[in-house]
């Protein structure tokens, strides 16, 4: 008798202990896609003012799905609304830039979808910008670092999950 009530109290100790922790994962049971910014194309840049053109960096999204076998539909896909930059001097030891490029906001409306990698172009400086400010450049090898801020602001399609993913980027300006 004393045999089977040890049995009895031992696998009812082991069913409230699997209640509680619980048993397994349940990540496979509601299926995501999760959209990841992988870096910018090309990693830095040197902008020359000779010629003062416009420059534009790409930033590479991907989507990420915790299930393999989720569909590829639309609905999986996420939108890119917007995207705001702003920038910080890093160094400038000539003194030659008269200003930093002004703020930003681009309103976009991007999708990216499952499987394929979406290039995002943001813009950098623009031609008026190295014609007013970074001009001082001009007959000399200095240069100045700046730092980009760029902060997108997403969707995911399916249910409207809003998500602000943060980047950033380097760039020199000089006379190359």
């Amino acid at each position: 008798m004393k045999k089977k009530r040890s049995l009895w109290i031992g696998f009812l100790s082991s069913l409230i202990l699997a209640t509680l922790l619980g048993c397994g994962q349940n990540k496979h049971l509601q299926p995501q896609a999760e959209l990841l910014l992988e870096g910018a194309s090309p990693p830095t840049t040197n902008v020359s003012v000779n010629p003062p053109t416009s420059h534009l960096a790409y930033f590479v999204f991907y989507i990420k799905l915790t299930d393999q076998g989720l569909s590829m539909i639309p609905s999986d896909a996420w939108t890119i609304d917007s995207y705001e930059i702003s920038y910080t001097l890093l160094s400038d030891p000539g003194h030659h830039l008269i200003a930093l490029p002004d703020p930003d906001t681009k309103h976009m409306g991007t999708k990216v979808t499952p499987g394929v990698n979406a290039r995002i172009p943001v813009t950098l400086v623009t031609d008026t910008y190295l014609r007013e400010n970074a001009m001082g450049f001009l007959g000399t090898s200095d240069t100045a670092s700046i730092k980009a801020q760029v902060v997108f602001r997403t969707h995911r399609n399916k249910d409207g999950y809003p998500q602000t993913i943060k980047g950033r980027y380097i760039f020199n300006i000089g006379n190359y």
